[in-house]
């Protein structure tokens, strides 16, 4: 949205994530055109996953607005500047309020806008072809990375449904009877360590829904659409190789750790498959091993 142009609120305006309302926001409370207020109610923090996406970036992100254009922003007594300054708070999960206390409140205020008598900038140079294709090139190279990480993001989606149903699964009557302790054992052994897998895939599975989302992204794709793809000059060009770097190093790691989970989640359910079906075969060897025996005896099932 342009905030400048959004009226003052007359009552709470829902965000909603997945069709659920998880916070809330008040445009220009008493009358500030640069201000803004979230709050976000207790039950929100209780919703699993979602207490992780409760970060200021995200509200921000949610109204149109980037962590660029606020001046400073309020949580409780402690203040924090703006993007201007270094603030890892930006992206970490806010806390929950007490017990108590029905919501949590988060209040920014945003930078002036330029001054519309702001000097004329300078013509913007002839680009060279080169320039334009590395440009392009780069890009490329980062919608690529993300086609890798939303694949690990379904490969993981689908691990996670295959690992939590093997942590629940339970052995027939039949094959607790005739089991080896030592399959048994391994099986479980093999099970505990879903418990240590699920979360790093969990954390991945967010993190990559979340990246094709963030402004410093939104921005180089409009850059890339409106400029860099029509080749059309534009102020500000000489900062955007450092911006396409960063994001793309950012891929780069993210793509890295992903294909790390995967790996080790896959080897996680592979162990516990492989342990499952040792114990399958050994307690069926064990089960025509008894009945034979028995019908030597003269013995019937």
């Amino acid at each position: 949205m342009n905030f400048s142009e959004q009226p003052p609120s007359k009552q709470w305006a829902a965000l909603k994530y997945k069709g659920e309302k998880i916070a809330e926001v008040w445009l220009k409370p008493e009358g500030d055109p640069l201000a803004l207020t979230f709050r976000v109610p207790q039950k929100s923090f209780q919703i699993p996953g979602v207490d992780q996406l409760l970060t200021v970036e995200n509200l921000l992100s949610a109204v149109s607005l980037a962590t660029n254009d606020v001046e400073s922003w309020r949580l409780g007594e402690a203040a924090y500047p703006g993007r201007d300054s270094p603030n890892p708070e930006w992206r970490h999960p806010l806390p929950p309020p007490l017990p108590d206390v029905a919501y949590l409140t988060i209040y920014v205020h945003l930078k002036p806008p330029p001054q519309a008598t702001a000097p004329k900038e300078s013509p913007v140079p002839e680009v060279p072809l080169a320039r334009w294709q590395e440009l392009e090139s780069r890009w490329n190279a980062i919608l690529g990375l993300e086609a890798t990480i939303d694949g690990l993001r379904q490969r993981m989606e689908s691990l996670r449904s295959e690992m939590e149903a093997a942590a629940r699964k339970t052995l027939t009557g039949e094959e607790k009877v005739h089991a080896l302790n030592a399959d048994v054992a391994q099986w479980e052994k093999a099970r505990s360590r879903v418990h240590y897998a699920l979360p790093k895939v969990k954390e991945f599975i967010h993190r990559a829904t979340w990246a094709l989302g963030l402004p410093e992204r939104k921005h180089l794709e409009e850059i890339f659409k409106n400029s860099i793809q029509p080749q059309v000059p534009f102020p500000g060009m000489d900062k955007v190789p450092e911006q396409l770097e960063h994001l793309l190093k950012d891929r780069q790691i993210l793509s890295a750790h992903g294909t790390a989970v995967c790996q080790e989640c896959s080897g996680v359910l592979g162990d516990i498959q492989s342990a499952y079906r040792t114990l399958q075969s050994n307690a069926a060897r064990k089960t025509r091993e008894k009945m034979s025996e028995a019908r030597k005896k003269g013995k019937f099932f």
